[in-house]
């Protein structure tokens, strides 16, 4: 058991990442990002381009990351912006068509057969209880536990994380105060496009498949995390995605029917709905 929960803890940290993007959009705009998946995923197929070309994998991977986080920070001020005012279901619809358009994109650009990229921090491996854990998985781990130390720290140390707390409890009183509201929301989307590339960075090499639409697939599981953790709680949405991790390694090693793994992480979902409806961590009011 302990080999199916180590696995599952290295999985649920990757879903972590995008699942932090996601908690990060919706604090800082309210609106329930469906895009987070493809923009990661058209970073990555960038830097896919960039190491086919000769360019290193790791500097290839940090360009497209920060693609992603360009791509993240432009449909917050060409797609998003545009609609302030109107009800977030608004926002939400035109997240779910920029991830489609992309998803388009992504198939004209680079075709629908599978590609792969390699791991950013090479195939080395570690036993641990059983557990055979990549330099991959160790990475995710990692970066798991470094998102949620430095947003702490972000939110509780810094004039700007301050900034970005206030304009999300009420922007009108924010910008009367004189917090740069558009600042905050632009922030957001950038930082949760960074993260969801971060996340597509070590998804892809983990599960070995970099096709169109393949990072949305992993988006519902990083919003189940959000969900059950709290979407107001970035802390709280890695909790929740290390929970939906270790549940589907455990169905997985355990149950052999097929879709198991997706009852399982449904049921979560409708637990944590019917008995804690904001989820572990997120407010109460």
């Amino acid at each position: 058991m302990l080999a199916y929960i180590l696995t599952g803890l290295a999985s649920g940290a990757a879903y972590a990442l995008m699942s932090v993007g996601l908690v990060l959009v919706y604090k800082g705009s309210k609106i329930l990002s469906f895009a987070q998946g493809e923009i990661g995923a058209f970073g990555i197929f960038v830097a896919w381009t960039l190491h086919d070309h000769g360019l290193a994998v790791p500097l290839a991977a940090a360009v497209g990351i920060l693609i992603a986080g360009g791509l993240g920070a432009a449909v917050e001020r060409l797609a998003i912006r545009p609609l302030e005012g109107r009800p977030p279901l608004a926002g939400a619809v035109m997240t779910l068509g920029i991830a489609l358009a992309l998803t388009y994109t992504e198939g004209q650009i680079w075709g629908i057969n599978i590609k792969s990229f390699p791991s950013s921090v090479g195939t080395s491996t570690v036993s641990i209880g059983g557990a055979v854990l990549s330099a991959n998985n160790l990475t995710a781990l990692a970066l798991a536990g470094a998102t949620a130390l430095g947003l702490y720290l972000f939110f509780s140390r810094t004039r700007f994380g301050l900034a970005v707390l206030a304009a999300t409890a009420d922007p009108n009183v924010a910008r009367v105060l004189g917090v740069p509201v558009a600042r905050v929301y632009r922030f957001s989307w950038a930082i949760g496009g960074i993260l969801s590339g971060l996340a597509a960075a070590i998804l892809v090499p983990q599960f070995g498949a970099l096709i169109p639409f393949h990072q949305t697939l992993f988006l519902v599981r990083a919003l189940a995390g959000a969900i059950i953790g709290g979407l107001d709680s970035p802390q709280g949405a890695i909790v929740g995605s290390l929970i939906v991790g270790v549940a589907e390694s455990l169905t997985r090693g355990y149950v052999a029917t097929g879709g198991a793994t997706d009852v399982v992480v449904f049921g979560l979902i409708l637990a944590t709905l019917v008995v804690r409806p904001r989820g572990i961590f997120g407010a109460t009011a």
